[in-house]
This record gives C-alpha cells, structure tokens and sequence, in this order.
C-alpha cells in the first residue's frame, strides 16, 4: 500500500511540477477549442446569475486566474478582481467545467501555461421583485394582457421565490375591485421526488433520483419556470414560460452541472444546441414546427468533434449523431448534408454495430428506405407518417366545431387566442399523455382540452420506417368570436 501511495506521489509531482509558463514564453499560447466564440456561448448558456446579486441588476466583468493543463482542462481557478461573493463563485464554477482548452506548445511538447480569462455579467434590474413578499410580481390588463400602467392594472400574480428564484409557494392571482385585490385563483406549489431520465446519452446512467419544483393547474398548464435538481441541488432540467405558456427555453444537464441540450422554441422552427462533456460545442440543429398531418425533417446547421474540428459547416458535411428511439434504444446514425438536408446514403446502426436502417436521400426526399427489425426487412418510401384523424383534415375541423363550446367568462371578457395541446396517440389510435403547452386561460384551455378527450381512438396511428409506433403529436387549437 505504501509503495502504490508512493508511486500516486511521484506521478502527481511530475505533472504538477512542471513549469507554468506565461503567455509570452511559449510558441504556441493556450486558447478555447473552436476559438472564444465557442467558450462565450458555453458560458452563455451555463451561467446562473446568483439571484441575490441580480435583483439590482449587474454589468460587470470577473476576472478568473488559472492554469490550462496540457489535458484541456483548468485547474488553480482564483479571482484576480470581482463583483461579490456569490457572482465570484459562479465564475469558478463555469471555468472549472470547461475543459476543450488546447494546451499552450512549447519545442512540439503541450505545456501547463497560466492565463486570465474575463466572465461578463450583465442582466437588468428585477422590476417585478417585491422584496416585502419576496415574491415575482406580475401586472396584467382586463384582458390579461402584460401591463406596466397602474392605471390599466386589473389582474396580477404573486409568485412567491427562494433565494435562488426557484418557486417555493403557491401561485396566487387577484383582480383589483374597487381599491383593494382580491384573491380569485391560486396554482399550488409543488415540490416532488421523481426518477429523472437521464437524455444525456454517453453518461451510461438512465436515471438518477430528483425533485422538480413547479406550479400547474388542473390543465396541467404550467404557472411558473419548472425546474429538476439532484438530491445535492445541482439543476438537472430548466424550462422557461413565456407570458402565453409557452415554452421560451429549455436546459438540460448532465450530474456535473453541465449544460448539455439547449433549446430555444419558436414560431417556424425550434433552435436546438449540444455541448460534449468537455464543454466543446457538438451540433446545431433547427426543428420546423410540425404541422398537422405534416413532417418536416431537421436542418443540420452546423458540427464539430470534441476536438473542436468542425465536421458541418453551414448545413454542407458528414453527420453523425447518437440518439434515443421511441423504444429507448441508443441508435447512431450517419451520412452526408449539402445545405441542411440529408443527402445521399444514410446508415443507422444499434450500438452493437447491427444495422438498423439504410436510406438515400436527395437534398432532403427520401428516395428509398431499408429497415432491419428483430429479422424482419421492411421498405419505406416515407420514413416518418405522422398520426392522422379517421375521415382527414375536412372531418377533424367538423368534429372541433361541433363539440367546442365558448367558455362563458372568455365569451364575456371578448378573449380569443389558441391553445397548443399535445398528446401521444398510441399503436391502437387511443390517446394519452394530454398536456397543454401553451394556454390562453379563462377557461379555454380546459375546453380545448376536453375536446380533444373525445378524440381518444379517432386516430390512424403513426409509423417510423415501416412500423407502428406511438408518436407525440402537437395540436393548435383557435377560440375566435364572431
């Protein structure tokens, strides 16, 4: 034992006591994978302004000292000039979590080399923070609408907060009667302990034990950020919501505390990021939203290996990409792009090498598909059907029509707008896992809702590559007055 301690010794003096070089001394000096617009969008998306120190609003820069390690990583992290205590934490964390550096050179060796990396800071003063209530408070108009005149406010939500931001009571809402609010809705709060799957793929781990914090109400519409964290408090999962309920951004992480997966919703297409676990960016990809009875495929933008090489450049390049199946199934697939689309032959193959599909694309149109399933050979000219109602587009809008009715207290108030649903339909075209994803209230969402309830085994199911599978699908529904 004491001679492996003595072996453990020598080894950690020899790298830790190799020289740390200046900037000026090496020929070649250390610098992010990629280049810093790479390290400044990790930094971007990892960043957790301390809520304490945000509430008056930041503009600073910290100043991190340390050492880049010929592996890529950093150790040695300190603040050389900072803004408090809480910001000067959070700088150590990102830094300490990116590790894509290549090393300084020096004589064709890689070499330890010291530098001074800035983390800027910057975000508005919380004008919604109530300090008496340490809450977040929101002001809205008759027609509950976001409002900034107090001479217009009818409607507000109280959204009580810990010292991290983080929801931590109900959600209460109060409508202004005379000069004084009065309570008429409240969302409860919800802290609950949950298997979270884990989407981060190479981690080898499917699932670790967590809490997710959130409000919703009995549309399952979501009242606040929803948020899942480790026993040990690290963020797991981050959703954002915008004022219609809809989702504005979503994190996951790995257990380091990581970002891995960023997604940026949208109108047409969804923005989706990837980082390795050394914090070098993977992919970007856009999503077009589907449409009913539609599906459009990704647009590869862009790609690197976790060298920082970049594999796709503006949509042209070799893809390749590990992803999870519908079964839960790890299925790497590859092949050529030429601006965004799939083009040519693309393979996917299980993880242990068996081949699962080949196809042949043309700048996008799948020309001809191949799948190999439990020693079944199925072909495809279509690889994705999406899930489509019995009688067509004509017979789905007439069944809307004549099973929605206008909420009473939407009719009275003059509120239209549009409900996104989404649901699974099942191999059998029965329905579950109803969910409103972005609500406009008075009680259109519960209708639209119960509606689409009555839709369960209406459907034709969806297929993939040949099979009957189940697939979420995503519903707009409009409320307009005459």
């Amino acid at each position: 034992m004491r001679r492996l301690f003595f072996l453990f010794y020598i080894c950690s003096a020899t790298v830790f006591g190799q020289k740390i070089h200046l900037p000026h001394e090496v020929e070649k000096a250390a610098e992010p994978a990629g280049g810093h617009t790479h390290i400044g969008q990790f930094i971007a998306s990892n960043v957790q302004i301390p809520f304490l120190s945000s509430i008056k609003g930041i503009n600073g820069r910290v100043y991190v000292k340390g050492v880049v390690e010929p592996d890529g990583s950093m150790s040695q992290l300190e603040v050389t000039r900072g803004l408090d205590s809480l910001i000067n934490k959070e700088a150590i964390r990102i830094l300490s979590l990116y590790k894509a550096w290549k090393p300084a050179e020096l004589k064709g060796e890689k070499v330890r080399q010291s530098i001074v990396y800035p983390i800027a800071f910057k975000t508005p003063a919380l004008a919604n923070f109530d300090s008496a209530r340490f809450a977040l408070v929101n002001y809205f108009d008759s027609q509950y609408m976001p409002e900034k005149d107090p001479k217009r406010y009818e409607f507000r939500s109280i959204m009580p907060v810990n010292e991290q931001g983080y929801i931590n009571q109900d959600v209460i809402y109060e409508q202004l009667k005379g000069s004084k609010w009065k309570e008429v809705g409240r969302v409860p709060f919800k802290k609950k302990e949950i298997w979270h799957h884990m989407d981060i793929l190479e981690s080898g781990i499917d699932s670790v034990k967590a809490y997710l914090v959130y409000a919703r109400d009995d549309n399952e519409a979501s009242h606040s950020s929803e948020a899942i964290f480790q026993m040990n408090g690290r963020l797991l999962s981050y959703t954002e919501y915008g004022p219609n309920n809809k989702a504005s951004l979503i994190k996951k992480y790995d257990l380091n505390g990581m970002v891995r997966d960023l997604q940026v919703p949208a109108d047409s297409a969804d923005l989706h990021l990837s980082w390795f676990d050394n914090g070098q960016i993977r992919t970007v990809i856009e999503t077009p939203v589907q449409k009913p009875n539609e599906y459009r495929e990704k647009i590869f933008v862009n790609a690197w290996s976790k060298d920082g090489t970049q594999l796709v450049s503006e949509g042209d390049g070799y893809w390749k990409s590990l992803t999870r199946t519908y079964e839960g199934k790890l299925l790497l697939e590859e092949g050529p792009v030429t601006a965004g689309k799939k083009n040519g032959k693309w393979r996917g193959k299980w993880t242990d090498s068996t081949l699962h599909y080949e196809e042949t694309y043309e700048l996008g149109e799948l020309i001809h598909g191949i799948s190999y399933d439990g020693g079944e050979k199925r072909t495809y000219e279509q690889a994705v059907i999406q899930p489509q109602f019995k009688g067509g587009p004509n017979k789905f809008y007439r069944f809307l029509g004549e099973n929605i009715q206008y909420p009473l207290e939407a009719s009275r108030r003059g509120v239209t707008g549009r409900v996104y649903l989404s649901f699974v339909v099942c191999e059998d075209g029965s329905m579950c896992d109803y969910k409103v994803e972005s609500g406009v209230g008075f009680g259109l969402d519960k209708e639209a809702l119960r509606v689409v309830k009555k839709m369960s085994g209406m459907w034709e199911p969806g297929m993939l590559r040949g099979k009957v599978v189940r697939v979420k699908y995503n519903l707009p529904i409009n409320f307009q007055m005459n």
